[in-house]
């Protein structure tokens, strides 16, 4: 019976050996891990662990940002409201323009009604709302671009830790 105690001790205490080898990362990044939502798997290396903490946190950050502004619309729905501010301006917009182009023919627009409109007052009232407007969705748009870079350079970090990691740089 002594023989099969010692075994299964040995069996034991390599095993205790595997996962002290296979577990690589400090306690701070396995904390940033766990803080983020994201189970450390075996073998997971300190540099892919970092990377996947700030591809995290860059996307927290773009969520947060895009929840402080309207509800973190898609470009296609600000394009939708940029045309719709556009006919309520008398701005023509062609099927294939982009927002960005949409807005600037706004903006144009209104400076145009604004020098019309020095001598009717009635009418800045409704200038200044479609000016709002048009600052609203400039300020989204921007925002949107932002994080879609963010996300962008994070992926671009992830895969090139990814190239690192398998030797192919």
């Amino acid at each position: 019976m002594t023989t099969s105690i010692s075994a299964v001790n040995a069996g034991s205490s390599s095993v205790s050996e595997m996962v002290v080898k296979k577990s690589t990362l400090s306690d701070s990044t396995k904390a940033q891990l766990e803080a983020l939502g994201i189970t450390a798997t075996d073998g997971m290396t300190e540099s892919e662990a970092q990377a996947k903490i700030a591809a995290a946190k860059q996307e927290q950050n773009a969520q947060n940002q895009g929840g402080e502004e309207q509800g973190n619309s898609s470009e296609s729905e600000m394009l939708a409201e940029a045309k719709s501010l556009a006919a309520s301006v008398g701005v023509s917009v062609s099927s294939d323009a982009d927002l960005t182009e949409i807005l600037d023919d706004i903006g144009a627009e209104l400076e145009v009604m604004l020098e019309d409109a020095e001598g009717n007052p009635g009418i800045l009232s409704t200038l200044s709302s479609y000016l709002s407007q048009l600052t609203s969705l400039d300020e989204r748009y921007e925002s949107l671009q932002n994080s879609l870079s963010g996300m962008y350079a994070a992926m671009e970090m992830v895969s090139t830790n990814n190239k690192i990691a398998l030797g192919l740089s």
